[in-house]
């Protein structure tokens, strides 16, 4: 763990300015939406190629432009909610808890705050374009963590219950509809789906090509996964593993379900779907906190991050960037109506002699 700096003095009231100052750039009220009627049919392609044109602008965006066939896809959706006048659905999966191995808490902080920002800026943004805008939902793939990592059910509750309350507390729900858990379909996934899940799943993992993939998801469930008190190393490494697996079968069988699918949402997604062994094609992949930003909120602690060249950026302190980041705190904030946002940390890298790490998935 990164020692903290003590608390700022008097002197540092720049710096707490500057905080500030950032805090307000990034919260932005959700622009309104006024009564629209349905555009005539000659303007319809037009505004729904204009609309998913700046929904897959670079700012928001994770990886190349999708390919004719995948934005083919995606405007079908689109179109469909443009045609009726009506803002566009996105369906956002959300992890249900804080990653324990980064925070000693499960609730919403910084991360989360400057996550919505950046979704009600992209709604802002397409909103210039055509007037509805979006409306985004919130899933929560609770059934998801309970099963393969056997996450803590009253950390999952305490998590959820905050980011729905943050979204209130910011001024966000005009454009937020109401947070939804997978638990609440996931008893489809009992009806014959994990069985045959489980059989893919495995034939997958026995084919030499996907090995590097195999292992990469193996290495995210370390980062991720709470191993119990007590265990030998081979006995940690096969609860990592056998969790690693159960991840995987519940994708599978999440995708067999049909769940993602549909023509009258888009589904969106931190990262760029590498994380799975099916990758969503038909699918937003998003950065989170900003621009360039691309590691899930709920993997640590939020903060902002001196980049060296005069600006502080959001950032996420995950578990890995503890021990190469000191940590400065600047008290007395009176800008988020929440509890435990009287105070943000600011993160410098600590100099290293060798490359710093790339800020890949966590």
């Amino acid at each position: 763990m990164a020692e903290p700096l003590s608390p700022p003095r008097s002197c540092d009231r720049h710096l707490t300015e500057r905080v500030v100052e950032v805090v307000r750039r990034h919260w932005n009220a959700p622009r309104k939406v006024e009564r629209y009627s349905r555009p005539p049919k000659e303007k319809v392609e037009e505004l729904a190629r204009a609309a998913l044109d700046t929904m897959l602008t670079r700012q928001y965006r994770v990886g190349p432009l999708p390919p004719p066939e995948v934005y083919d896809q995606l405007l079908l959706k689109v179109r469909k909610k443009v045609r009726k006048g009506r803002p566009i659905r996105i369906v956002l999966g959300y992890g249900p808890m804080k990653n324990q191995n980064a925070v000693p808490y499960s609730r919403a902080d910084w991360a989360e705050f400057f996550a919505l920002c950046h979704l009600v800026n992209w709604h802002n943004k397409v909103q210039a374009v055509y007037p509805p805008g979006l409306e985004i939902r919130i899933i929560f793939d609770d059934s998801t963590i309970r099963m393969a990592n056997r996450g803590d059910p009253k950390l999952m509750r305490s998590y959820m219950n905050s980011v729905a309350e943050m979204i209130q507390a910011l001024g966000f729900g005009s454009i937020f509809l109401r947070t939804f858990r997978q638990s609440t379909l996931a008893w489809g996934m009992y009806l014959g789906l994990w069985q045959f899940a489980d059989w893919m799943v495995r034939r997958w993992e026995r084919d030499p090509a996907n090995k590097a993939q195999l292992e990469k998801m193996n290495e995210y469930a370390r980062r991720n996964v709470v191993v119990p008190p007590g265990l030998s190393a081979e006995e940690r490494e096969k609860y990592i593993l056998e969790a690693s697996h159960r991840y995987r079968v519940y994708w599978e069988a999440l995708q067999w379900s049909l769940f993602t699918k549909g023509n009258f949402r888009i589904i969106a997604m931190y990262l760029d779907g590498s994380q799975h062994h099916i990758r969503e094609t038909c699918a937003l992949h998003l950065t989170t906190l900003d621009k360039g930003q691309i590691t899930q909120p709920w993997q640590g602690q939020g903060c902002l991050m001196d980049n060296g060249h005069g600006k502080l950026e959001p950032f996420v302190l995950t578990a890995g960037r503890q021990a190469c980041h000191r940590l400065q705190t600047v008290t007395g904030l009176n800008l988020v109506p929440l509890p435990g946002f009287d105070s943000i940390q600011i993160a410098t890298r600590i100099p290293s002699e060798g490359p710093p790490r790339s800020p890949g998935p966590e």
